[in-house]
């Protein structure tokens, strides 16, 4: 009984509290930041954010120069001076006539690629804040199960070396002896894996972000409390807003305005001349017009294909769209079911494993239990602890999935400045 209650002494010193060693060395470092300065941070440095910019840009660049007239005038001079013959001086100008507004036409395809192109850069930002929030939530998890394992590990090794005494002593026989030498391997196997998945959780959060960050830079905690889902009142007016929808609909009004161009480009466009001055020393003015026939290509085949690529991209919004109403409804019901499960936890779990912490050890005081049961036991209340982060986890995870699904993750950050 004497070594049954200094190992519940060192047990209970030790506790099964959640980690918080690496929060406090981290915060003792680094300046606290929040969830927006972070994600404004990155918006502002990454370099995938930064390509979505310039190609912007780009486009904004190609819908004026799209919209401009797109033929200049033509200016000819001619001069003759022949012995013996009057000097010939001849000025011409031409300008060939946009007769049927095809500048107009492309103007708009190239308005409606910029909306496009906007629309995916506004994708690319959800995109990188979603995907950094991601990962933070798992290497947050992975960060705390780590230090659940080395808590688990200590905890092990103190009970190994208390089980080799108890063993010398007579309190214990070999197999509780054996037993606890091989919880404690095992514990040091399960701090490797967790070691391993915090490493990779770390590198799949640099990946993420895209850029290294500055060491006064800390990474955010996410909130204490779990996010409510708002009510939807129209939902196709929440899809629509979806950033990737609205750079299919512009691409699809687009491919409309390429079938208006092409249909344009059947219809020549006259050249429109004036020439003036002496000929051979008489004086001269001439007018002229000229118009390309079509009869070898008559741009037919170009309508058609216009006509087939705004199918095609018609069709593939609608696709879009289905698939974006299905994400939209199962991220709304995968957030419902995981975060019911964790307020279960909070509500029942969280304190009957409390309350089986303490029925353990007052067994363990009066002997109802042995060693070994009483080390089964605390390993599966940690093993619960351990679920139960990876559960808290997920559940953050399936809001950011929601907020990905509803586009709704700029809204989601503002107000967590507010």
């Amino acid at each position: 009984m004497r070594q049954q209650l200094r190992l519940l002494t060192c047990l209970t010193a030790i506790g099964l509290s959640a980690p918080a060693l690496a929060q406090e060395q981290e915060q003792m470092l680094l300046q606290k930041t929040g969830i927006e300065s972070f994600i404004n941070h990155i918006w502002e440095l990454s370099p995938a954010i930064g390509e979505s910019n310039a190609r912007v840009t780009a486009a904004e660049s190609g819908q004026r120069a799209a919209s401009k007239w797109g033929y200049n005038p033509e200016v000819e001079f001619e001069f003759e001076d022949v012995d013996g013959e009057d000097k010939t001086k001849l000025f011409g100008i031409s300008q060939t006539i946009d007769w049927s507004g095809k500048f107009i036409s492309s103007g708009k395809t190239a308005s409606f690629e910029l909306q496009a192109v906007e629309a995916d850069r506004d994708e690319i930002r959800q995109n990188t804040a979603l995907n950094v929030l991601s990962s933070l939530a798992d290497y947050r998890a992975a960060k705390d199960i780590y230090n659940l394992a080395v808590e688990r590990s200590g905890l092990m090794e103190r009970f190994a070396t208390l089980a080799r005494k108890g063993f010398k002593a007579g309190d214990i026989d070999q197999s509780e002896k054996n037993l606890a030498q091989l919880a404690l391997s095992e514990a040091l196997i399960v701090q490797a894996d967790a070691e391993n998945a915090l490493a990779e959780t770390k590198q799949a959060l640099d990946s993420s972000i895209g850029f290294p960050l500055d060491n006064g830079f800390a990474l955010p905690k996410l909130p204490s409390t779990l996010p409510e889902l708002p009510e939807i009142l129209n939902e196709d007016q929440i899809l629509m807003a979806l950033p990737h929808l609205r750079a299919m609909r512009s691409r699809e009004e687009a491919a409309k305005a390429v079938i208006t161009g092409a249909q344009k480009n059947r219809l020549p466009d006259p050249t429109i001349g004036i020439i003036g001055g002496q000929d051979a020393g008489a004086d001269m003015i001439g007018f002229s017009v000229s118009v390309p026939l079509n009869i070898f290509n008559t741009y037919g085949a170009e309508v058609d294909q216009a006509k087939a690529d705004a199918i095609a991209q018609a069709k593939a919004g609608q696709n879009a769209f289905y698939s974006a109403q299905t994400r939209l409804q199962a991220a709304r019901r995968s957030y419902q079911l995981s975060s019911r499960a964790w307020e279960n936890w909070q509500e029942n779990g969280a304190q009957a494993l409390a309350e089986q912490t303490d029925i353990l050890d007052r067994k363990f005081k009066v002997g109802d239990l042995s060693a070994t049961d009483y080390l089964v036991q605390v390993e599966q209340a940690l093993d619960t602890q351990v679920a139960a982060e990876e559960l808290h986890s997920k559940v953050w995870k399936s809001w950011f999935a929601w907020l990905g699904a509803s586009g709704t993750i700029n809204k989601w950050i503002q107000n967590l400045g507010e």
